[in-house]
């Protein structure tokens, strides 16, 4: 017997809202998106209230402004500012900690019968979460499909599952993949322009600040398709029963296996072989550590600066490239400044910015 979920419409809204905020974040839309998303806010003036709610939240009300006629920026903002502040905050912790939308026996996440959006068989579940961390903060969610998906620090995830598809959309940061076995459905990661397939697969994917995809598989096979701008997923799509994406095929130079890692970007895919080390340092961020094996110190405090607002300033340039090695708790600048001081002969000072200036003795 099915069971029936009680939430309220609102929820299930935001779950709607929050999906439309993070694809407007990700760049303008496409002809087909914004008249999606225009049916949808017409539907009812309760959508645009929570979708500037959400956008508030999460400070992305500028995304909005490329939707100038259905957004214009001072409207936006005295909608945002006239509601009452113990309601924002209410629906602002209610995204943050991840909330996870679900809508049961042929209730849409949009509104059956709308053009942009056909409607899913009677009985099939649907649901939308969008989840978000802190710079060094962690979180774990648990999909209805049994897979396990951790965000590391300052990441941004949307998850959409139908009856055809389940899609993680990655918006920016870092997610480790347990990906629960369904060869009907296989799990797809959107991050930038590509797609990345998975069934009964661990794996972790990245957006770099130079906006590549690295990807590195510890567990099983995934397959590289390319998303063209064109048909970027908006949520109508992600709730159309057709399948999306479609399933990719194992076509040479596309699979990426267990003990391998590939770097996306606009040039053509380099794939490397990894070490049972080398993912042990790559995964030690899921419990809050991070190591290093005769890392160049400039790339390692790069690294460390993705789980503290501190930024590394070295005013001796012979020390970018000494090399550290050791195992730090994430985040803990006080720790790693100790070591470099007494293993390397690095003293530090701040500078009342946030920055902690380097030199050699």
């Amino acid at each position: 017997m099915t069971k029936v979920v009680p939430i309220s419409r609102d929820d299930e809204l935001l779950g709607v809202a929050s999906c439309w905020v993070l694809k407007l974040d990700d760049g303008p839309l496409s002809a087909s998106d914004e008249a999606a998303l225009g049916a949808w806010l017409d539907e009812h003036a309760r959508h645009r209230e929570l979708l500037l709610e959400v956008a508030d939240v999460w400070d992305k009300t500028d995304a909005l402004g490329r939707l100038a006629d259905l957004f214009p920026r001072d409207a936006a903002a005295d909608r945002v500012s006239r509601r009452p502040r113990h309601w924002r905050w209410a629906q602002g912790l209610a995204v943050a900690s991840g909330l996870a939308v679900l809508v049961v026996t042929g209730v849409l996440l949009l509104t059956p019968g709308a053009d942009t959006t056909p409607p899913t068989p009677e009985g099939a579940i649907v649901t939308s979460a969008a989840y978000e961390t802190a710079i060094g903060g962690q979180k774990t969610a648990l999909l209805p499909d049994g897979s396990e998906v951790v965000l590391n620090t300052n990441s941004q995830l949307a998850v959409t599952f139908t009856p055809s598809a389940r899609v993680l959309r990655l918006a920016r940061g870092e997610i480790l993949v347990r990906v629960a076995e369904d060869r009907v459905r296989p799990l797809s990661v959107v991050a930038g322009d590509r797609i990345i397939q998975a069934v009964g697969t661990v794996f972790v994917v990245e957006i770099t600040d130079e906006r590549k995809v690295e990807l590195m598989v510890s567990e099983g096979t995934v397959v590289i398709g390319i998303q063209p701008p064109a048909t970027s997923p908006g949520v109508g799509d992600l709730l159309d029963n057709a399948p999306w994406p479609p399933v990719l095929s194992l076509a040479e130079g596309n699979v990426v296996s267990a003990g391998e890692a590939v770097t996306l970007s606009a040039t053509d895919p380099v794939k490397r072989t990894v070490s049972a080390d080398d993912v042990e340092v790559r995964l030690s961020w899921e419990e809050g550590r991070l190591i290093f094996r005769s890392e160049p110190l400039e790339k390692a405090l790069q690294e460390v600066e993705r789980y503290t607002t501190v930024e590394f300033v070295f005013l001796d340039e012979s020390l970018r490239t000494r090399t550290l090695s050791g195992r730090f708790r994430a985040g803990d600048v006080e720790a790693l400044l100790l070591s470099l001081r007494v293993n390397f002969n690095i003293t530090h000072e701040y500078d009342g910015e946030g920055r902690v200036l380097l030199s050699g003795l």
